[in-house]
């Protein structure tokens, strides 16, 4: 009887220590996640924006994005898949800026900073009535100024040099030589009655839209023009804002090699493609901030 009962004793003598255990694990050490760096915004489309980063050193398991504008309840998504640095938002209104905040996560941990980015979705525009958007060179009898947004059909336009400058936004003057073409604004490459003034901003090669990412507002802020070799491997983005104030890129397309196309004289021509921001005054982004807190 004494042994059983001191065998009753050590097993409820255990059973206290095994319960005492569990109720208190000890937790593992979690890293807190580095910030990812580098957060660039891109226009893709009337409703859409993408965002891409680079990501962070050290251990992260993946990443959390915070949507946010004003008049709108946040949005939270998650990303589960670290190798993933690009993200795209459809749904959204042109003309609105939209804050994007990225921390990275390492489980249920996240980053004590997140990178953040404001932005604006932009209508994007490849084709007049189902035709490429064509500018031809001044000789031509054809449209020679690009007007990237006509109220009248609510979409580009292209006139020719009797409807007046009054109506161009862009000019391309390949000035009788196949080497260049001079792009930018009418009333600094021809002589034209009532020019409107466009402001050029920054040129970058590239073969589409969708390449062209930026870390802050678009700037234009000098009537000018540029030149843009014919012979290139790639095609060519460069912002202007009109003079009523609206934002937009302009993709000046390259084919085989070339960026004028056509071997007609006097009727050689350049493609293009716009993004264009119909609300004046936002130049696609608002404010960017490297971090702010989690």
């Amino acid at each position: 009887m004494f042994k059983y009962k001191m065998l009753l004793v050590a097993l409820s003598f255990a059973t206290l220590l095994a319960v005492g255990c569990n109720e208190n694990p000890i937790d593992p050490v979690v890293t807190v996640p580095n910030a990812p760096t580098g957060l660039m915004a891109n226009s893709l489309g009337a409703d859409m924006i993408g965002i891409k980063w680079t990501a962070p050193t050290g251990e992260y398991t993946g990443y959390k994005i915070k949507l946010s504008a004003t008049g709108m309840t946040d949005t939270t998504y998650t990303i589960t898949d670290k190798a993933t640095t690009m993200f795209s938002v459809s749904g959204l209104t042109e003309g609105t800026r939209y804050t994007f905040a990225v921390s990275s996560v390492n489980g249920t941990t996240s980053s004590a900073n997140a990178a953040t980015i404001t932005w604006s979705p932009a209508s994007r525009f490849t084709q007049i009535k189902g035709n490429n958007i064509q500018v031809y060179e001044y000789s031509s009898l054809k449209g020679s100024g690009l007007r990237l947004f006509d109220p009248s059909t609510g979409a580009p336009a292209v006139y020719s040099k009797e409807a007046g400058g009054d109506k161009w936004d862009i000019a391309f003057n390949n000035d009788g030589t196949p080497d260049s073409i001079d792009a930018g604004s009418p009333r600094l490459l021809y002589t034209l009655l009532n020019p409107r003034i466009t402001l050029v901003g920054k040129i970058t090669p590239a073969n589409s839209l969708d390449e062209v990412y930026e870390t802050g507002d678009l700037t234009a802020s000098a009537e000018t023009y540029f030149s843009l070799p014919n012979v290139s491997t790639t095609g060519y983005v460069f912002v202007v804002k009109t003079a009523e104030g609206n934002y937009a890129k302009v993709f000046v397309k390259q084919l085989l090699g070339k960026i004028l196309q056509g071997t007609i004289l006097d009727d050689q021509y350049v493609t293009v493609e716009i993004s264009y921001q119909s609300v004046a005054n936002v130049p696609h982004a608002g404010t960017r901030g490297s971090v702010i807190g989690g």
